[in-house]
């Protein structure tokens, strides 16, 4: 009788050692329809969204510029008279704090300090008269805070304040100047707050009762320096 075979090979088989069967492994081939996750065709695909993402950033951010610009004229020209007249007011609190704070001995007097303004902060008109302008004065330190208007060629005003110190005695004099400029950011006003043309990190809530501190000890440093620590006796009588 002829011998019979299965259409089917068996699975190759090898052995290494009498009575045991080792099973060839027989690979699979990956298929071409199921790419990684992270390949290549991925990693080049979030690059082409990522530089998109960022080009529209870009042209955001410059368009947003060109409106902060074109409403700068506008929005300055309320609000850095608002904040000129907010400084004039915390000032004035900071002054008569001060001045209330004084107990002079009997038989002595200590120097108050005085207070000046222009007709138009009392009418808190900034743009007739003669201007807007407050001056403190004591033993011989003044200081003048006044809104001015800095012309543009072929554009509107635009309006800043400006603060003018004097500080020392005698030879030893020192001048300094005071800014706050107004800006636009994403159309709301922004302000930058400088000293002698250098930008200061000194949060505008604190510019007016440094002034005021600053005519008091008669000492310009008050204007920037940095306040965390506690003022030495030294320090507070250097006008001695």
């Amino acid at each position: 009788m002829a011998e019979s075979f299965s259409a089917e090979e068996p699975t190759p088989q090898v052995t290494d050692a009498p009575g045991a069967m080792l099973a060839v492994a027989v690979p699979q081939a990956l298929s071409a329809e199921q790419p990684s996750s992270d390949g290549p065709t991925e990693k080049a695909r979030a690059r082409i969204l990522d530089i998109a993402r960022i080009d529209n950033e870009k042209a955001a951010d410059s368009a947003q510029r060109e409106r902060d610009n074109a409403l700068r004229a506008e929005v300055v020209s309320k609000a850095v008279p608002e904040l000129y007249l907010k400084l004039v007011d915390e000032m004035r609190a900071g002054v008569q704090l001060f001045n209330q704070s004084l107990r002079p001995p009997d038989g002595q007097s200590l120097p108050f300090i005085t207070w000046t303004e222009t007709p138009n902060v009392v009418l808190r008109d900034a743009t007739s008269g003669d201007g807007m302008r407050v001056r403190i004065a004591r033993r011989g330190a003044t200081f003048d805070l006044l809104l001015r208007f800095a012309s543009r060629a072929a554009r509107a005003d635009v309006p800043i304040i400006e603060g003018h110190g004097d500080y020392g005695i005698a030879a030893n004099r020192t001048k300094t100047m005071l800014r706050v400029e107004g800006w636009v950011e994403r159309g709301q006003p922004v302000f930058w707050y400088s000293l002698d043309f250098k930008r200061q990190s000194v949060k505008l809530e604190e510019v007016a009762e440094r002034i005021v501190a600053s005519i008091a000890a008669n000492d310009y440093s008050l204007l920037s320096r940095d306040l965390t620590s506690d003022l030495s006796d030294a320090e507070l009588r250097s006008d001695e």
